[in-house]
């Protein structure tokens, strides 16, 4: 036997000898020694199979600060080893974050995952959905709502609407829960997540009549046709007249104007507001202005920024009474 195999050997022995007597201190040290040993050699598949397991041990018997730590190395080790991450790891990130407590250190574990999938999309949605449903079954409705949009699935977002509206909202308060969210997944760029979020959002929500058309909401079905102008030939002059005629309903919520100029911009080639053009009036109308859509949009990231927390939706657990807003407004950046 190598001196280096003779090593980890009595390692090992140790780290067995640790668990069954639940030093959790000494065992922690272990794993980091092993951990260590096996990467100078770049032997990070047996790195991440200590790591793994210790992380596991750990947060499974409460011990956070190791267990945490251990876990944040697993992310080290994904990137040295630069291995191709997959779906595997990604669940296995998952199973930490769902041990872990609501403390600074999982906030910071969230942003260095978040930081290594952004070269992987789906990857990255996945993770977003699976802290969407974490922060779900914690109460965080806020940073759940703000999880799911960014994971740009449409179905996941609501199910999560239906929910809260059903817990929280008023009856007359169903067509803003799914309003917003369209469109600012349009603002995204990402119509298709708008598409299926509003046909699911409207076919499954139990206290909502059947439609398309709706009769008893007249903001769904703007943005029913809404949604089908984005593929007119004649786009343009078909969303100002619709814009201008369902005026009264989007003045129900003042980011709609906002949203909609930036919408216009991106789908429509609308040029930015300027005085006595038809879609200046309409913006004036909204109140609105091109300044308020340059604020939606940042520049230089790919990433969309959390909003300003809504008082209703930050108090949600604490309070008996129906939420009046669908939540906080997000502040969208360009999704390529």
């Amino acid at each position: 036997m190598s001196g280096n195999a003779f090593m980890l050997s009595k390692l090992q022995q140790r780290l067995q000898a640790a668990i069954e007597e639940r030093r959790f201190y000494e065992a922690h040290q272990i794993y980091k020694t092993l951990y260590f040993r096996c990467t100078t050699r770049r032997n990070y598949a047996e790195a991440l199979k200590y790591l793994y397991s210790g992380a596991e041990l750990l947060l499974s018997n409460q011990q956070w600060e190791s267990g945490t730590d251990l876990a944040f190395l697993v992310l080290q080790a994904y990137a040295k080893s630069k291995m191709n991450l997959t779906e595997v790891q990604l669940n296995q990130l998952c199973r930490f974050l769902n041990k872990m407590p609501a403390t600074e250190e999982r906030a910071a574990f969230v942003s260095q995952t978040t930081t290594l999938l952004k070269p992987h999309k789906n990857l990255l949605c996945g993770f977003n959905e699976q802290l969407g449903r974490l922060f779900w079954l914690e109460g965080s409705f806020y940073e759940a709502r703000f999880r799911f949009m960014l994971s740009l699935n449409g179905c996941a977002v609501c199910s999560f609407l239906i929910a809260l509206h059903q817990r929280y909202g008023l009856r007359s308060e169903i067509d803003l829960f799914i309003t917003q969210a369209v469109l600012q997944f349009l603002c995204m760029r990402q119509p298709s997540a708008a598409i299926l979020s509003f046909y699911t959002y409207t076919r499954g929500h139990p206290r909502l009549e059947p439609g398309p058309p709706f009769t008893r909401f007249p903001l769904l079905n703007f943005i029913w046709f809404f949604l089908l102008v984005i593929h007119s030939t004649e786009r343009f002059s078909v969303f100002c007249v619709l814009c201008e005629k369902c005026l009264p309903q989007i003045n129900r919520d003042s980011t709609y104007a906002t949203y909609l100029e930036t919408i216009g911009r991106q789908y429509f080639g609308t040029p930015s507001a300027e005085p006595n053009t038809m879609f200046s009036r309409i913006l004036k109308m909204f109140g609105g202005s091109a300044e308020d859509a340059d604020d939606l949009l940042a520049t230089g990231s790919s990433e969309v920024t959390g909003p300003p927390r809504h008082p209703d939706v930050q108090n949600a657990t604490s309070s008996s009474g129906p939420i009046r807003s669908t939540g906080a407004t997000t502040c969208m950046k360009d999704f390529d």
